[in-house]
């Protein structure tokens, strides 16, 4: 089941909104979990009983680490559970796919695989891994319910696409947190009023998340579905720019629409969730990207594989790079078993280590200098991502091919032209929100209380009207699975 379907909007949201704040709330997190099973059983019913034994087998390695801290057993059980989580992952994710050979993965052979995918594999993978190392490392603070340690793990807001929180992020909110006095007002009223805050910014975060799926993501992926699917000898070179570009602003408001919806849901249930991206497309460099796109992910192998393997502290120059060659060749291999997502990963490595040896951006003086660096680092990242989202190595650097060398082909100029104008409207509307207009317009009009509020009326107003048009998509039955749900 999907967060974007009707049965999810319509349904299970509102009745699990309704069941959970009617619950006392000793007993929300019980209901939480059970929500969450039952929202996984609907969205792959095949594998509950596997889901709900990794759930038991990680849990009960955590909690006797923690019984076990400092000695050898400890060490024995989390590498077990690394183990068997990982040997999950592995045996659901690339048994079938090819691996190396040019004659490659098919788009149907790919989506014949992905079908067959537990629900969430690599995120909740990733997620036990992080819990059995904190809870090694000490970092994890351990709740006295065992069930509070399922919930983190299960957590369906989450389970899809991240972001991928850390256990001691998976903690109720308190008016403390965010309220700094409370006058007169009881508090039990502090508590209330908290929730309700907590709420609506939830439900906002929400429905700009779906609008940027469902309004973007979805109707530019007429346009990439088009070109990617095209023979090799019909595309033109504006052809060919036409999907590289539409995918690129596609892959963002689809995952980092997902990310809004989930950080959105969260706070509906009175949780915080770490952000997962801040346009990225507005990076000075490569290296500054992956502090912008997909963050959670990148914290992650940087936490659990880069510093582990003595990150860049190590004796010398030779050892940083490896770790960084390890660091984004695990990163391609996450994303499919096949050599475009490989080369994908190590383009990311070759231009990294590129920028740390030469100390670019940050050594060019001139505006109009860095301003072509930005320029240099888009080109890439775009070229990147024909790689990600090619059939295969061979279909990507063609396509690439195509972009560089000018080829015309009359009817795929004429094609581009006819959707170019059947689609201006939404990719300008994407490449105008890549730009951080909102957050800079909401500092420029903070101290005028007048024009800020009548700001923030238009903003929630815009949105509110996204929403219901985004919805009335999804009620026509115009609908896609999210990007990155096959990851």
């Amino acid at each position: 089941m999907s967060i974007t379907s009707m049965i999810f909007l319509f349904v299970f949201l509102p009745v699990s909104l309704a069941v959970y704040y009617i619950s006392a709330d000793r007993a929300k997190e019980y209901v939480l979990l059970a929500l969450s099973l039952i929202f996984y059983s609907l969205g792959s019913p095949d594998y509950l009983v596997l889901f709900v034994a990794a759930i038991l087998v990680t849990v009960l390695c955590g909690r006797l680490m923690a019984s076990f801290r400092g000695k050898p057993a400890g060490s024995f059980l989390m590498i077990l559970g690394i183990i068997f989580n990982a040997g999950l992952l592995v045996y659901y994710k690339y048994t079938n796919l090819a691996f190396i050979v040019p004659g490659r993965v098919s788009d149907t052979d790919l989506t014949a695989r992905s079908l067959i995918l537990p629900l969430g594999i690599s995120f909740f993978t990733f997620k036990a891994i992080s819990y059995l190392c904190d809870i090694r490392s000490g970092k994890a603070v351990l709740s006295e319910n065992p069930l509070h340690d399922a919930l983190y793990l299960s957590f369906f807001p989450q389970i899809q696409s991240g972001p991928l929180a850390r256990y001691n992020e998976m903690e109720p909110l308190r008016p403390e947190s965010k309220v700094t006095s409370a006058g007169t007002v009881s508090s039990e009223n502090r508590l209330s009023m908290f929730r309700l805050q907590l709420f609506s910014e939830g439900v906002f975060r929400f429905a700009a998340g779906f609008s940027k799926k469902v309004l973007i993501a979805n109707i530019l992926a007429n346009i990439t579905n088009e070109v990617y699917a095209a023979p090799f000898d019909s595309l033109s070179t504006s052809y060919a720019w036409l999907g590289a570009v539409c995918y690129s602003l596609q892959l963002y408001f689809d995952f980092s629409g997902y990310s809004d919806m989930a950080i959105g849901l969260t706070q509906m249930f009175g949780y915080s969730c770490r952000e997962n991206f801040y346009y990225p497309y507005m990076t000075e460099s490569v290296s500054k990207f992956w502090r912008r796109w997909h963050i959670s992910l990148s914290e992650w192998f940087r936490d659990y594989i880069y510093i582990p393997m003595g990150g860049s502290r190590v004796g010398g120059k030779g050892r940083v790079y490896f770790n960084l060659f390890v660091v984004w060749l695990l990163t391609g291999i996450w994303h499919g078993a096949s050599l475009n997502y490989v080369i994908w990963g190590l383009g990311f490595f070759i231009l990294i280590s590129f920028e740390r040896l030469t100390g670019l951006p940050g050594r060019i003086k001139t505006g109009w200098g860095r301003a072509l660096y930005r320029i240099f680092t888009l080109l890439f990242i775009n070229f990147e991502w024909v790689l990600f989202r090619a059939g295969s190595l061979h279909q990507g650097l063609v396509h690439i091919k195509r972009m560089l060398l000018f080829r015309p082909n009359e009817l795929s100029d004429l094609r581009t032209v006819f959707l170019l104008k059947d689609y201006a409207f939404f990719i300008i509307v994407g490449i105008l929100l890549c730009f951080p207009i909102v957050p800079w317009l909401d500092r420029k009009l903070a101290e005028k209380k007048v024009l800020h509020t009548v700001f923030e009326a238009v903003v929630l107003i815009l949105t509110a009207g996204a929403f219901l048009w985004a919805v009335s998509f999804i009620v026509a039955g115009q609908n896609n699975p999210f990007a990155y749900a096959n990851f």
